[in-house]
């Protein structure tokens, strides 16, 4: 019974607690405009776009200012690098433009659980994103924090993989009211890099290529006679030394090239140490000096790579004139040759601005760059295998032909033969008498006796007994 009255007293405290915090939650989070302003359109209303000459963003870990300066916006952060007039328009526009969809009164107490906390707080909870839009003399105009964004359902601007195109925005002068608007505002970011202008340098038509390294064993130049070309040739190339133009696509080498960042021109003199020096000649006539280094990553992060460039251009002022040519083709291509002519100088003058930059670049921008001379020669061929006669059809060696080519096995040494009983010495020949200068001495005569039977005693010529004949194995032995 006991138990029973203790879990009947932990459930009202329950309910209890629960209903306290609904009732907090709805005195704080109400649609009335108490402490507030009332419902409006536009969030901005009236924004004049043109007044606004400087940009703040800040957040918690960051802050990038983007001002104008004469008649181009730069950023700060990148000791006056061009900014992203796209990105800038993009932004104003959005803001002059944005409608409310509906608003909340939040105490202030409550601004961090919804991401609408100044960044500055001295809790650092709930640190929103702080867009601060200023006139040329540095007035403040229009201040607004960007919250976190809002998933509600039935929204019909949803992402379709499940995400929220809405967000929760807080205004200063708008006390504790807090707007949802469906936008994200995703330009007004607080990283500095993301507004960049990332124009880059472009080399189209490449004609060759020469690398200076370090080591003058490692420089190594290539080429290509005709633009149709699709492979290049290296130059000065020692026998056996061709280049594999698989290993160095030189092609589309700095093609279309982007970039991460840019660092301050200070500080080129100290981070392009011991760059490799690349120079490259394009059909069109121009050429860019680049320079390329690697640096280790520090504290476990990755290498980086960074390029500068020098652009220069021969572009011709006038047409060549062409024999016989007709009146009406003239004027055709000489209107085809001055717009040519016009594209090349404005190319030629939006790739000087970026002189004397450090840009940070992929490793596969610069990859072909750093590549030694013995990184980019082809394997060396092996010598052929000697001809063992013809194939047959069938692509298989004719293994006859083959077993005909090689020599002759020696011959085997002949086996020796069996040893043959001695044979009974013969009866001396009489002696001959031959023409001589000196005659020879007479030879004495001796009795001729006619030769012993087999068998028989060859001094006495008595045939022995038939116990005393040896075995027929023994006599032949």
């Amino acid at each position: 019974m006991k138990k029973i009255i203790i879990l009947i007293v932990v459930l009202v405290a329950l309910i209890g607690a629960a209903l306290y915090q609904q009732k907090d939650r709805k005195s704080r989070l109400s649609t009335g405009s108490r402490k507030g302003t009332g419902m409006r359109e536009m969030l901005i209303p009236d924004f004049d776009v043109n007044s606004i000459q400087k940009i703040r963003v800040k957040d918690a870990q960051n802050e990038v200012n983007v001002s104008l300066n004469g008649n181009v916006w730069t950023v700060a952060e990148r000791g006056g690098y061009e900014a992203s007039f796209d990105k800038i328009s993009r932004a104003l526009l959005a803001l002059k433009e944005q409608k409310i969809s509906r608003k909340q009164f939040v105490g202030k107490e409550s601004w961090g659980k919804i991401g609408v906390q100044p960044p500055g707080e001295p809790n650092g909870y709930g640190i929103g994103t702080l867009v601060e839009l200023l006139d040329a003399k540095g007035n403040l105009k229009k201040s607004l924090v960007l919250g976190g964004n809002v998933t509600s359902s039935g929204n019909q601007n949803a992402s379709p993989f499940g995400g929220s195109s809405e967000r929760l925005v807080r205004m200063p002068e708008d006390g504790e009211t807090i707007w949802t608007i469906s936008n994200t505002f995703a330009d007004l970011e607080s990283k500095a890099d993301s507004w960049l202008e990332k124009a880059f340098f472009d080399v189209q038509k490449l004609k060759s290529v020469e690398i200076t390294a370090a080591k003058h064993e490692d420089s190594w130049k290539a080429s290509r006679a005709k633009e149709e070309d699709n492979e290049f040739t290296l130059e000065a190339a020692k026998p056996g030394e061709k280049l594999d133009n698989g290993k160095a696509n030189l092609t589309s080498l700095l093609s279309s090239p982007t970039f991460n960042d840019v660092l301050a021109k200070d500080k080129a003199a100290t981070t392009m140490k011991d760059a490799v020096k690349a120079k490259l000649v394009t059909f069109e006539g121009f050429t860019y000096n680049v320079q390329a280094v690697k640096q280790a990553g520090k504290d476990g992060a990755g290498d980086k790579y960074y390029i500068t460039v020098a652009v220069s251009a021969d572009i011709a002022k006038e047409r060549a004139p062409v024999k016989d040519e007709k009146a009406e083709d003239k004027k055709k291509n000489d209107d085809a040759f001055a717009e040519e002519k016009k594209k090349k100088e404005e190319k030629l003058a939006n790739e000087k601005k970026l002189e004397g930059w450090v840009y940070e670049v992929s490793e596969y921008t610069v990859s072909n760059l750093l590549k030694k001379r013995s990184e980019i020669l082809a394997e060396p061929e092996k010598p052929a295998a000697p001809a063992t006669g013809d194939a047959p059809a069938g692509g298989l060696p004719d293994v006859k032909k083959m077993l005909q080519s090689l020599p002759a096995a020696p011959a085997p040494a002949p086996a020796p033969a069996p040893a043959a009983a001695p044979a009974p010495a013969p009866t001396p020949a009489p002696s001959l008498r031959t023409p001589s200068a000196t005659p020879l001495p007479e030879t004495p005569k001796t009795e001729i006796k006619p030769a012993p039977a087999p068998g028989s005693n060859p001094v006495t010529g008595e045939k022995p007994a038939e116990a005393d004949k040896p075995a027929p194995e023994a006599a032949k032995k």
